[in-house]
């Protein structure tokens, strides 16, 4: 058995599926399908598609001897509590990538994401922002949030701690940081740094199309029925799964439906007054995370 020896370990809304996808085609790659297993996240249980150790294996099992780097892209991993030692107890010479974008910008971006796996239920971000006390108290939390820690807007793109514990577990030789604006300014130039940390050579890549663009549901009553499909027609599909081929073919189906039902498309820019407040609340983090990374990052202030 081989051992997955690249973790993209978060952080949510900073391009990690972008890369990942651009990753999985180069020919001495294997990036895990599904792309989240979220294996060794054990304190945010719900977020584990993979929950054995024969299943997390079983997701590397198409890689060959062609592959020099087997990966997984899961972006919770630095933000549990637990991960990142988990993975280093797994592989101690993985290499380890993070992606990191204005928190401002990760915890709005977040909030659409969540409405459209439907773990958010307040459609209006500056009402969910302000209920994350009543949240971290249990309270107000959606019917279908499969954790409510996903909810802390005001805590999930705060980065210092969590790279800090990051580098307290890898060395930094191990560690690649990509900032998002980098990522996207210039996607080719990232992608071969990437590579040479790897150790992989240039696959010579060009073309680096839109992957993950931010989206919301057409018919919310057909979301309900793919996003959290009801009690009985899980009890139902269930059984049919060990039949050869159905899993694949239901998950194609529910997929096909889910795009049908999906419009891409930016969301209103926030109003100053709240992208101020939200700054006000990351402005400590921003600033340790500057001499953390050793890059100045007093724009995401203003």
């Amino acid at each position: 058995m081989k051992k997955p020896n690249l973790f993209i370990v978060g952080s949510p809304k900073c391009g990690t599926t972008a890369l990942s996808e651009y990753l999985r085609e180069h020919p001495n790659i294997y990036m895990s399908e599904p792309k989240e297993p979220h294996y060794f996240a054990i304190d945010i249980p719900k977020y584990r598609t993979i929950k054995t150790e024969d299943e997390y294996y079983n997701i590397f099992d198409k890689s060959t001897d062609k592959h020099k780097i087997i990966g997984e892209a899961s972006v919770f991993y630095m933000y549990s509590k637990v991960a990142i030692n988990n993975i280093k107890r797994f592989n101690p010479d993985a290499k380890i990538i993070v992606m990191l974008r204005n928190p401002v910008q990760v915890a709005y971006s977040m909030h659409s994401q969540l409405l459209y796996t439907k773990d958010e239920d307040v459609s209006d971000f500056i009402k969910a922002w302000e209920l994350i006390d009543k949240r971290k108290q249990g309270f107000n939390v959606p019917k279908f949030c499969r954790d409510r820690k996903v909810l802390y807007y005001d805590e999930i793109a705060k980065y210092s701690n969590q790279l800090s514990r990051l580098f307290n577990v890898f060395p930094n030789k191990q560690i690649k940081i990509i900032f998002f604006d980098d990522f996207i300014k210039d996607t080719c130039s990232v992608y071969k740094d990437v590579l040479r940390f790897l150790e992989l050579e240039d696959d010579n890549r060009l073309s680096f199309s839109k992957i993950n663009e931010n989206k919301r549901h057409n018919l919310d009553f057909v979301s309900n029925f793919t996003q959290r499909p009801p009690q009985f027609i899980r009890s139902m599909v269930k059984p049919l799964k060990i039949i050869p081929g159905l899993k694949d073919s239901l998950l194609f189906i529910m997929e096909g439906i889910r795009s049908i039902n999906s419009i891409k498309g930016a969301r209103q820019p926030l109003s100053n007054d709240i992208k101020m407040e939200m700054i006000e609340v990351y402005r400590d983090d921003i600033i340790a995370l500057s001499d953390i990374t050793d890059r100045d990052l007093h724009h995401w202030l203003y």
